[in-house]
């Protein structure tokens, strides 16, 4: 018996080993049972407590108190569909996301405010007399105007629009976290017009002519900045000018040019890019016409028409502005000012184009290339409860909640399909980003500005001697303005 006790123990631990194999598995499916119940209720529980924050999720715009407006109509007003209104039609859902967003958003600022929203379009040239004259009557035509500065600077020197001050609460996005809008800037003596955040396009680019530059064999103004920023100057601007400028059918007239546009374009885009500047400055109420970076690059300009003639006149008529703008569609043209609501005007043209900032002068420190100039949302004086339409407003441009990219996306797709290539696309947000300032005197009523390059570029005149001549009327028609808003 001795001899088997050790095979006999070895069995009986064999046996109880493999029950407690088995024991271990029937335990560990037990558990594994248990957990996945635990983990399906937990996913339950999971979804139940998603739905919850879903339906307990504020809206990010609820941060504004509702009021009744007692079916009160708010009127916005532009040259242009700035904004949806109540008249919007439900889109069809399988449309652009952004329109959908916009409709429910109207549809849920009625039921909050007890409101209509009405949009007016008014042309272009009846803006400012329009809203003129229902100021004045007591009775605005527009609870909310969007107006160029063209026409914001001389109503706000007439007392027309409210200051921001008189119409903003305090946890108001403007005075936040600027999501949705921003304050535009001080214009004469305070803020008034509110802007929208938004992807930019109010640069101002140096558009060319890239058949012309393939034609010359030369690089592409955009490399030359690309490569070296400095490179894209007044003297390499010049240089590709003249290369242009010349009779290419033989005729013995020059039927091609180096540049081309609407003067004051021309003025207050090479002043800029001098750093220069003709009038911006309210605080001191003065221009800066005897500036010498000013007086450079007005002498440059001169130079462009009359020392080195490469400088186009449409039908020989320096102030035709539309003859002189659209010159550059035939094709003969190498440079010209473009902005990029022109590009809807100019699509399916015969030759390729592209942008590039505008040449920086030899004064040039600062890397502003452009004039630019903002439009904005206003509030005119006289608007009743002028605080709960601003609220209406802002919840109107908020159609996007906590979405950013749906803010954006509409905007970058209508400049993607404006743009020839992604490269000029990049390029323009480059340029309205950041080499933008703001040059006013384009907005200052009876400045003599075309009487001064007119008497240069037309008479004779030395820079100097024109603005010399034209130094008091310069200043006192910046007092007019000034003197309307004390």
């Amino acid at each position: 018996m001795k001899k088997h006790t050790k095979p006999i123990i070895f069995l009986v631990v064999l046996i109880l080993l493999a029950f407690a194999i088995v024991g271990c598995g029937s335990k560990t499916g037990i558990n594994n049972d248990v957990d996945n119940k635990a983990d399906a209720k937990s996913g339950e529980e999971r979804d139940e407590e998603d739905e919850n924050l879903n339906i307990n999720k504020e809206d990010i715009r609820d941060k504004y108190e509702a009021f009744d407006l007692g079916g009160r109509t708010i009127k916005i007003s532009s040259w242009w569909p700035v904004v949806p209104d109540s008249n919007m039609k439900k889109p069809d859902p399988t449309v652009y996301s952004e329109d959908i967003a916009k409709y429910e958003n109207i549809k849920r600022i009625e039921e909050k405010y007890n409101c209509v929203i009405e949009f007016i379009e008014v042309p272009w040239e009846q803006l400012e007399s329009k809203l003129e004259e229902s100021v004045l009557e007591g009775s605005p035509f527009a609870d909310i105007v969007y107006l160029p500065m063209n026409f914001s600077v001389s109503a706000i020197a007439k007392g027309y629009l409210l200051p921001v001050s008189e119409f903003v609460s305090p946890n108001s996005d403007v005075l936040t976290d600027n999501i949705v809008v921003t304050l535009m800037g001080k214009l004469i003596d305070d803020e008034y017009g509110i802007k929208t955040v938004e992807v930019p396009d109010n640069g101002v680019f140096m558009g060319y002519n890239k058949s012309i530059i393939d034609e010359l064999d030369l690089e592409t103004p955009m490399e030359i900045y690309k490569n070296n920023f400095k490179s894209w100057n007044w003297e390499k601007f010049l240089e590709y000018a003249k290369a242009a400028t010349g009779d290419t059918d033989g005729d013995g007239e020059i039927d091609r040019f180096g540049y081309g546009g609407f003067i004051h374009r021309t003025i207050a885009n090479f002043v800029v890019a001098n750093d220069g500047e003709i009038f911006s400055d309210f605080e001191s109420g003065k221009h800066r016409l005897k500036s010498p970076k000013t007086i450079r690059a007005l002498e440059f300009i001169n130079e462009l028409y009359n020392v080195h003639n490469v400088a186009y006149i449409a039908e020989g008529d320096l102030w035709n502005y539309e003859a002189n703008y659209s010159s550059f569609k035939n094709g003969n043209i190498l440079f010209f000012p473009i902005l990029s609501w022109m590009l809807e005007e100019i699509k399916g043209l015969s030759f390729e184009y592209g942008i590039v900032p505008f040449p920086t002068g030899p004064d040039n420190i600062s890397g502003k290339t452009c004039a630019i100039s903002y439009d904005a949302f206003y509030i005119p004086k006289g608007v009743k409860e002028p605080e709960k339409v601003y609220q209406v407003l802002e919840e109107l441009l908020w159609f996007f909640g906590d979405n950013i990219d749906l803010r954006d996306a509409g905007k970058e797709e209508w400049l993607r399909g404006l743009w020839v290539t992604e490269e000029s696309y990049e390029m323009s947000i480059e340029v309205s980003k950041y080499h933008g300032k703001l040059e006013m005197y384009e907005f200052v009523p009876d400045f003599p500005m075309g009487e001064i390059m007119g008497a240069v570029i037309l008479e004779g005149m030395t820079v100097k001697e024109a603005v010399e001549l034209y130094d008091k009327q310069a200043q006192d028609a910046i007092d007019r303005l000034l003197e309307k808003n004390n």
